[in-house]
């Protein structure tokens, strides 16, 4: 009502039965249960238990994975659930796995 009224944006949903063909670019969270086939950049990207993507890479400050990646993910935060299942290099700066997540590829950290 008074002063400033910040813009807040909504977060971005990708849904089970939904496939993308293509780059998607967001300036917001993403939360993804359907396929992505192509690049992805956003500021926070949510892999959820039924989500695929297959990529050449994945640019994010934040990465929480459940379900499939199939390519490389350049974050600064990675989170990887129990169900997550990654074909490609990690290059990150702060890393968190749960056991049972599956990596096929180098983790590699970033220095500041």
């Amino acid at each position: 009502m008074f002063g400033i009224k910040k813009k807040i944006a909504p977060s971005s949903l990708i849904s089970s039965s939904t496939y993308i063909k293509g780059f998607v670019k967001s300036d917001t969270e993403l939360y993804v249960d359907g396929t992505i086939e192509g690049d992805i950049n956003c500021k926070t990207l949510i892999v959820g238990i039924n989500g695929k993507i297959k990529t050449n890479s994945i640019d994010v400050e934040k990465i929480v994975v459940y379900g499939n990646v199939e390519g490389n993910i350049n974050a600064i935060s990675v989170y990887l659930g129990s169900s997550a299942r990654i074909n490609g290099n990690i290059f990150h700066k702060d890393i968190s796995i749960e056991n049972g997540a599956f990596i096929n590829g180098d983790l590699k950290q970033k220095r500041d």
